[in-house]
């Protein structure tokens, strides 16, 4: 938040009127004074960052090789990764990296020229249909070269998707493929390989339905792997619980057809006898 006072047409900081106060006494001073500073009608303005883009239901495939155009109408290039920051095994997205032509991406691959890929953050998207529109213009853009974009903590999608998803003894169970975004713009990890494969066939889901563990399931998150909390026999117990849990719900709404849905979100713990 940023909380400056108007003196006719120009802005100043609250700092530059009430030297020595931290911003809170600034604002309550200025209150105080009746909104004047001497002779001169002031206002007390408090500019609040607008809220990021909300990626609800969406999944960054959806995403992925989207068309991005700047405010200014020009075409910046398109989508080819995310960025995520991590702390305390919480997984935030940072921004996303826009590749230009696929000339570009072979040269840029080959080091003939610097890999200087255009990113933004969330709070830069405008609205998003069958292209993606910023509220930023294109020159404006900040790039993976420029300093502080990318922390070395942060991880970029394409290398989150490298790593090895175990359980909690340590054994592989598969690996990110995609990541969703539920409707309060959670992070859910899309998990394929030969468990999944496994359970969901077993359990008799459709062999296409996304497989979701959410950001509460993870215990730790290192550059070579990433540790579920569960074995894989309470996560099979799980999927179980909760494909049971959603024939029953789709019942309920006496929702005719097939009961098996594209998703199977695994919440919660293990059902007891498994933990």
């Amino acid at each position: 938040m940023t909380v400056s006072i108007m003196k006719g047409v120009q802005k100043l900081p609250l700092h530059k009127v009430f030297h020595g106060q931290s911003e809170t006494c600034r604002l309550q001073l200025a209150n105080e004074q009746g909104l004047h500073d001497g002779h001169n009608l002031v206002k007390v303005v408090i500019e609040v960052p607008e809220p990021a883009f909300q990626c609800c239901n969406m999944k960054f495939s959806d995403l992925k090789h989207k068309a991005v155009y700047g405010s200014d109408g020009k075409k910046v290039g398109k989508v080819i990764d995310f960025v995520f920051s991590f702390t305390n095994n919480k997984i935030a997205l940072k921004s996303v990296i826009l590749g230009g032509s696929r000339i570009e991406e072979i040269l840029e691959s080959a080091h003939v020229k610097p890999d200087k890929d255009p990113l933004f953050g969330l709070g830069c998207i405008d609205k998003i249909t069958d292209k993606v529109y910023l509220k930023t213009a294109c020159n404006s853009l900040q790039t993976t070269l420029d300093t502080g974009t990318i922390a070395a903590e942060d991880m970029k999608l394409s290398k989150l998707a490298k790593l090895r998803v175990i359980d909690s003894d340590g054994i592989k169970i598969g690996n990110v493929i995609d990541v969703w975004f539920d409707s309060v713009n959670k992070i859910w990890l899309v998990l394929g390989g030969g468990f999944v494969e496994e359970t969901l066939e077993k359990i008799g889901t459709r062999p296409n339905i996304d497989f979701l563990v959410p950001e509460d399931y993870i215990a730790s998150l290192t550059p070579k792997e990433i540790r579920l909390k569960w074995t894989k026999f309470q996560l099979r117990a799980t999927c179980e619980k909760e494909y049971e849990k959603m024939k029953r719900e789709i019942v309920s709404r006496d929702q005719v057809g097939d009961a098996r849905e594209p998703q199977l979100r695994l919440t919660g713990a293990p059902p007891r006898g498994f933990v």
